[in-house]
Order: C-alpha cells, then sequence, then structure tokens
C-alpha cells in the first residue's frame, strides 16, 4: 500500500532535492575546489552544511536510505578541517552505502549506472565526480517522488 503524499509534503520534498541539486552549482561560483568537503573550508560552509543536514533528513524519511543519510550527517559532523580522516572516510562510506537503495530499486536503473559511472572521472576530477553522484541520487530522489506522488494521489 501507498502512503498519501499530500500536495504540502510533495513542494517540500521537492524543494530539498532542487535545493541539494543546486547546492554544488552554488559551491561553484565560488570557485572550484578538488571536492566538495573543501568547500567546509570556504565562504559556503554554511550552505555545506545546510545542504548536508536537509539532504540527511530528507533521506531518513525514507526507509531504504536510513544508513546513507546516518552517515551523510556524521560527515557532516566531522568538519573537514579538523577531522580529514574520520570525514573523508565516512564521505567514501556515504558514496558506498548509497549503492544498495539505488541497485535495489527497480526503477531508473540507469541512474544507478550514471551513479556508478561518476568513478570514471574520478581520476580526472574528484569534485566532478562528486557532483555528477550527487546529481544521479538528486535525479532518483525527484523521479521516485514524482512517481509516488502520481500514485498515491491517482483518486483525485
Amino acid at each position: 500500500m501507498i502512503s498519501r503524499v499530500t500536495k504540502k509534503d510533495y513542494q517540500l520534498r521537492m524543494g530539498v532535492v532542487i535545493f541539494a541539486f543546486i547546492a554544488p552549482i552554488i559551491y561553484l561560483l565560488h570557485g572550484p575546489q578538488i571536492s566538495l568537503s573543501s568547500y567546509w573550508n570556504t565562504e559556503m560552509q554554511p550552505l555545506f552544511i545546510l545542504a548536508n543536514a536537509v539532504t540527511s533528513f530528507y533521506l531518513y524519511q525514507i526507509k531504504n536510505w536510513r544508513p546513507s543519510a546516518l552517515v551523510l550527517l556524521l560527515l557532516t559532523a566531522f568538519s573537514f578541517d579538523l577531522y580529514p580522516s574520520i570525514h573523508n572516510l565516512l564521505a567514501i562510506l556515504f558514496f558506498i552505502v548509497t549503492l544498495y537503495p539505488l541497485g535495489m530499486t527497480n526503477h531508473y536503473k540507469w541512474i544507478f549506472w550514471m551513479y556508478v559511472g561518476s568513478l570514471g572521472i574520478l581520476p580526472f576530477s574528484m569534485l566532478g565526480a562528486e557532483i555528477i553522484a550527487i546529481w544521479a541520487l538528486c535525479l532518483h530522489q525527484l523521479l521516485m517522488l514524482r512517481k509516488l506522488y502520481k500514485l498515491s494521489n491517482r483518486d483525485d
């Protein structure tokens, strides 16, 4: 049974996904860094924290995405400048743990391959690989949310 998604809930969730998608673009406008986490040491730090926090909250509401949500929140809690080893380990763990919910769904498998394919960019640009992976996750969430909303409101 599909739980009903209200219009307000749908709009709020879409806002979070769109915000998570746009945040890397805003970071880039500040200037390119080595990785997304490098923006911790810039004026973008509050945006980095906010984007990760709201994304964590959003993902935690989805059962299969809870491990990803918790790891994302932890990597944000362990700052890049004070705890670089723990932060980097948690960042790698986030991208690995996220493979499970992406791979287990029978919807939008091409996004799973886009996510995995971002590894091909890694030797050339960690930032580029991270942004492609984040955009793949946002696209997956956007499409799933839209599908859930349509299915839960068919009778309207």
